[in-house]
């Protein structure tokens, strides 16, 4: 083997190596990751808000929950369009609370007998309330979710 060939095979073994025995960092588990435990349900009322409630399973605790969407038009957009919403999420359970302010798009969507969303907000959240204070201020990612029949999810992350 030549010597500028021996030389490169050695240097990209020796960095094969210092990745390989690197060590494993794990992400810091998310303090919120919620998920709709099962369909909840909506209702809009005179003002054009939909009032959800159902249960959610995850972090920091499973509970059932309210939630609010509201557009800020009032009403909810058409299927294809999307416009700025706002909205809440309030999460109980027998010892522990948590409230999720929201800001987001809420899109109409098409739905049929496959694809029952009617309509979703995405958007940002931040925890203005919480009975473990560690919580509080804590911010990431939400969905509202709108189906047909009064069916309704959420899902939160914090990312």
């Amino acid at each position: 083997m030549r010597p500028t060939t021996q030389a490169a095979v050695l240097t990209v073994a020796a960095l094969a190596m210092s990745t390989a025995a690197s060590p494993a960092v794990a992400a810091p588990k998310p303090l919120v990751d919620l998920r709709g435990a099962d369909v909840g349900t909506y209702s809009l009322d005179a003002a054009g808000t939909a009032h959800l409630a159902g249960s959610v399973t995850g972090d920091p605790f499973d509970g059932t929950y309210v939630a609010t969407l509201a557009a800020d038009d009032g009403s909810l957009p058409a299927p294809g369009s999307c416009e700025p919403a706002t909205g809440t999420l309030d999460v109980t359970s027998p010892r522990r609370t948590l409230r999720l302010d929201a800001v987001g798009q809420v899109c109409g969507e098409y739905a049929d007998a496959t694809y029952v969303v009617t309509h979703r907000l995405v958007g940002s959240y931040v925890v203005t309330d919480a009975t473990q204070r560690r919580l509080r201020g804590t911010d990431g990612w939400i969905s509202l979710i709108l189906a047909t029949e009064g069916r309704a999810n959420v899902e939160v992350f914090d990312s």
